[in-house]
């Protein structure tokens, strides 16, 4: 009886996103894949309800969200021809419960591909931080300064099930600008993950680089540099 209704729920979940699939998305004879992994914070808890999403050419194939145990299984429709995108605690169709205080993640494919399996394996979340790094001009001095910010994003992309491919996105994100003597004070926020480390590298009147590193041990960190 459990299997059975099993079926019938799955049956309805399918035909809930047929019906939501754009007329330029061809599913491939109905087939179906499968998209496993497991779901932790950073100290490896698992974390439940993740919202997961398959996806191609920006119209839904298929959803599911991670058990108790953190794991999950999506069965998923298959597209013909476009690439496949899987979303993490991600909302693109702006009409799921994702968890906002967590990082979220995007597998993309650059081509499209027959597999009829895709294990992410252990997939990290962490708690999103705040860093609001400000750039005061001190009055009377003539600097000139060009920085490089270089952190973690909280929304990572990275490559579907590709060899060699990065499993994270540490220090991924660039942030960068110059500044004149006569630049107003400027303040760069940027979202990033808590117990991660944001670089600043700089160069104060065309001298040689210098770093900083900046912790993120608080969701919001205030960091001000004078020059």
């Amino acid at each position: 009886m459990k299997q059975t209704l099993f079926k019938l729920l799955l049956l309805a979940i399918m035909v809930l996103f047929t019906a939501c699939l754009g007329d330029d998305v061809d599913i491939d004879n109905n087939r179906r894949i499968l998209v496993k992994g497991k779901i932790v914070d950073k100290e490896g808890n698992p974390l439940p309800d993740i919202i997961i999403v398959t996806s191609a050419n920006s119209d839904p194939l298929g959803q599911t969200q991670s058990d108790a145990s953190g794991n999950f299984r999506l069965i998923s429709l298959d597209e013909e021809f476009d690439p496949l995108d899987v979303f993490i605690n991600i909302d693109p169709y702006f009409s799921l419960n994702v968890d906002y205080d967590y990082s979220s993640l995007a597998y993309r494919s650059s081509v499209h591909n027959d597999r009829l399996l895709y294990d992410l394996g252990t997939i990290i979340l962490g708690d999103k931080a705040e860093l609001n790094l400000t750039f005061n001009n001190l009055l009377g001095d003539e600097n000139t300064l060009s920085y490089t910010i270089k952190y973690t994003p909280a929304n990572c992309e990275l490559p579907l099930n590709v060899a060699n491919s990065p499993d994270n996105c540490d220090l991924a994100a660039i942030r960068e600008g110059n500044l004149s003597p006569i630049s107003e004070n400027t303040t760069v926020s940027i979202e990033s993950i808590l117990r991660t480390t944001v670089l600043l590298e700089y160069s104060l009147n065309f001298e040689p680089v210098q770093t900083i590193e900046i912790p993120l041990t608080n969701l919001d960190t205030n960091y001000v540099f004078e020059y």
